[in-house]
């Protein structure tokens, strides 16, 4: 049984697009606090936020596309590890089928985690 050619480049584009995608998958993205609080996660867990995503895949030349370093000056490193730890809440619950578990914050930086959420597009 043959494949025909066009089905064999369609199978060789398929696969350069996974490929694509661990590689990105993998690639590590900085975000840094207005305190210089630092927080590496991986790339598939920024493109979670829409402002982030803009910067790092958006059509500008954004210095955060080059460097893999996006300063967050108007938000606080304590702030930056609720966000940090959503978004890994956000990937893990992302289409789960199970009963999925609240979010607990601390009260006093409630406002301030609202205000980078929406900055953030969360």
């Amino acid at each position: 049984m043959s494949i025909t050619k066009e089905k064999e480049i369609e199978i060789v584009k398929e696969e350069e697009k996974e490929k694509e995608k661990e590689k990105e998958d993998q690639e590590i993205v900085t975000l840094v606090s207005n305190d210089e609080k630092k927080f590496e996660l991986s790339k598939d867990l920024v493109l979670l936020s829409g402002t982030l995503k803009a910067m790092l895949t958006g059509h500008g030349s954004f210095r955060e596309k080059q460097t893999g370093i996006i300063q967050l000056k108007n938000i606080r490193g304590e702030v930056l590890k609720y966000v940090v730890e959503y978004l890994k809440y956000k990937k893990q619950y992302q289409n789960s089928k199970k009963e999925i578990p609240q979010f607990d914050i601390p009260t006093e930086i409630a406002l301030e985690l609202l205000m980078a959420a929406n900055f953030l597009e969360l």
